[in-house]
């Protein structure tokens, strides 16, 4: 069998049990007496060991084997959760998603693991330190690995298969004494009894079986409608078996067998069910028809056909556009009925299109937490995370990028922000702090804010290393507000720490995230109170491939600017346009705003405004800073598709890319960003 061809399925499942393992954890780490948490964390852990095992990953799974040794005692409560295994657990995690990264990257997913396969079966033996005392296991641990017990998911499926009319047996197979290849008398047996049914667990497991790690004989407990002598009859078919023993299981054998009650393990799900249910107001038939049908109508595509996808409705959006164009010169009925159903049907389609894209920014923050705890345990600070709005979507061109910023700003805010412990207590805090991570929809804009408690930005100390590094000059600090100073921090190369450290202290970080905020047609901004705490605020737009633009002239060219950046139009004569420090400036809303000719910024060959009585503005905003800017002509609005300039053409100034009109034209897209100084 060629394994290459589910490769992309094993990265995929992986990846998500690793997250819901990293998530449980932590939740865990909370409330260590949950054994629920526990049950999940552990069926996420076998899951991930047998995939890797049938890829072939021995690495990946001998680790994961590993940790699901030391989980299984916690939740058959023979063994308490503390800090060094909570520690090990997440090292035990960082190498496995470092191996997967390797199999991501074309490599074997082998990694040298030693140092915390020792620190697991230090726990297992009991024998590691905690705190100047031993770890205490109960006596019965050493038998552990070889109990025979169900957990409670594996007794619910065994007790739900013999109320449905199937058979449950119990088997122990013996291989002869002087077999050479015990493993491939195993392998035989379980192909014959997957034949026959289900494998729902073998003593040892599987691995161990492969691995050849038992004497002479194994158990594996089946359900099947065979019966005793079919299956006795093919597994003493195979040579080198020396005997099997079978045991038909009813409900009292089966409740001796499982860690807890068959009857109990059945009914826990629905419990949960139930909760679910009443906060949906459905009921329990309802809810199982809905899951049902939820689980068969979900799918996984691959990105390269959602690019496709939308690269074609692209073409067909500019030809709509033209269609539209045509209609309203040829002025016939029956076309522009035509044209007009065309519209409207392509624009539903824009929106499903559009909403394939997107995707909950939920997959970018769930990895904040581990790494806040991490980052708070080495700075041996105190810190609650708050997640919000986590279900709200952005574009998946968006979500690509803006991890990396968000890591930059949460490390920001835990490393300068969030004070010590000593720190806090001192200022009449609570020890702990709280960074909120959140983020919701406004307009055609998404939202994301880090917020902190912490020690605010000290404006002064700010100001005073932006002179020293010619930032500007004492006299330009001087007329900065405290806004206009906090933002300062956003300098290339800026660093408040006092000493260089792998968290931060390197001058690297904030210039890094506005420049790739900028790039991706958002900003950032900063408000911050000394004593009271910093919040930095995101501002994304919803999608990078098709925006609504309003597209002017200037002479004989066209361009385009996004909507999402214009806060008004209008006309303005020659005699209102003040001139303040040399500046051309306007009045706009009891405010005075600067006044950008976009003829002289893009060098326009046949326009030039400044011979123009009257002159027709755009006032664009970004962030709390407004500027007006003059064209020649509005055309109009309308639905572009975005595309970029290629490599040739990357520092275009004021010019974000291109697109194509309905008549054919190439309009540039004027980006405002640049404008506002």
């Amino acid at each position: 069998m060629d394994m290459n061809a589910y490769l992309s399925m094993f990265i995929d499942e992986s990846n998500d049990h690793l997250q819901a393992l990293n998530e449980n954890m932590l939740k865990l780490e909370s409330d260590p007496e949950d054994l629920s948490l526990v049950q999940s964390i552990f069926r996420s852990a076998h899951t991930l060991k047998g995939m890797s095992a049938t890829m072939g990953f021995e690495d990946l799974a001998s680790l994961t084997h590993e940790m699901e040794n030391v989980l299984d005692l916690v939740r058959n409560s023979k063994l308490s959760m503390d800090g060094f295994i909570f520690d090990t657990l997440f090292k035990g995690l960082d190498a496995l998603e470092a191996m997967v990264q390797d199999i991501i990257n074309g490599g074997t997913g082998k990694s040298d693991v030693t140092t915390i396969v020792q620190s697991l079966q230090s726990i297992l033996k009991g024998d590691y330190k905690v705190d100047g005392g031993s770890a205490t296991l109960s006596a019965d641990q050493s038998t552990a690995g070889e109990s025979a017990l169900l957990d409670q998911f594996q007794a619910s499926v065994l007790q739900q298969s013999m109320e449905s009319g199937h058979k449950a047996y119990y088997i122990k197979v013996t291989v002869t004494e002087n077999c050479v290849l015990k493993a491939a008398r195993a392998y035989m047996v379980f192909d014959v009894l997957e034949r026959s049914g289900e494998v729902i667990k073998s003593e040892p497991s599987v691995q161990d079986l492969e691995q050849e790690k038992f004497d002479q004989s194994f158990t594996v407990f089946i359900v099947t409608t065979a019966s005793e002598e079919e299956l006795t009859s093919k597994i003493m078919s195979i040579s080198e078996i020396e005997s099997a023993q079978l045991t038909l299981l009813d409900m009292e054998s089966l409740s001796s067998l499982s860690a807890a009650p068959a009857a109990a393990a059945v009914e826990t799900a629905p419990k949960v069910q139930t909760a679910t249910q009443s906060e949906n107001g459905r009921g329990a038939n309802s809810d199982k028809k809905s899951s049902t049908a939820v689980a068969s109508r979900t799918i996984r595509v691959d990105i390269e056909r959602l690019d496709t996808l939308m690269n074609l409705f692209s073409e067909m959006l500019i030809d709509r556009v033209r269609l539209e164009q045509l209609a309203s010169e040829i002025k016939r009925a029956e076309l522009t009925e035509t044209v007009e159903h065309m519209s409207r049907v392509s624009s539903d389609l824009q929106n499903i299109v559009l909403k394939l894209r997107m995707v909950p920014v939920d997959s970018v923050f769930n990895r904040f937490p581990r790494m806040v705890r991490d980052l708070a345990k080495s700075l041996d600070k105190k810190i609650e995370l708050v997640i919000t709005g986590a279900d709200t979507e952005l574009d998946r061109t968006v979500i690509d990028e803006i991890g990396d910023p968000l890591v930059h700003l949460l490390r920001n805010s835990v490393d300068h922000g969030i004070e010590t412990v000593q720190e806090r207590i001192a200022a009449g805090k609570s020890e702990t702090g709280t960074v909120h991570l959140r983020a919701f929809h406004s307009g055609n804009h998404v939202f994301i804010e880090v917020e902190e408690d912490g020690r605010g930005i000290n404006g002064e100390k700010v100001l005073g290393i932006a002179v020293k590094n010619g930032v500007l000059t004492k006299e330009e600090g001087k007329k900065l507000t405290q806004d206009e100073m906090n933002m300062l921090i956003f300098a290339p190369g800026f660093s408040t720490a006092d000493k260089v450290s792998d968290i931060s202290g390197r001058g690297v970080g904030l210039d890094v995230v506005r420049t790739k905020i900028t790039s991706l047609g958002g900003n950032v901004t900063v408000t911050s109170a000394m004593g009271k705490g910093t919040k930095f605020s995101v501002q994304l737009p919803l999608t990078l491939s098709i925006i609504s633009a309003m597209l002017i002239k200037l002479g004989s060219e066209k361009y385009a600017v996004p909507l999402s950046s214009i806060v008004e139009t209008g006309i303005i004569k020659r005699s209102s346009i003040l001139v303040v420090h040399g500046n051309r400036m306007i009045r706009f809303r009891d405010a005075i705003i600067p006044l950008v000719s976009l003829s002289q910024v893009l060098e326009s060959p046949d326009y030039d405004d400044s011979e123009e009585e009257e002159t027709e503005i755009i006032v664009i905003q970004k962030g709390d800073k407004w500027a007006a800017v003059t064209v020649d002509d509005f055309i109009g609005q309308s639905e572009i598709v975005l595309k970029s300039l290629g490599k040739y053409l990357t520092n275009t100034h004021a010019i974000s890319g291109a697109t194509i009109l309905g008549d054919g034209q190439v309009a540039l897209i004027v980006d405002p960003n640049a404008l506002i100084k």
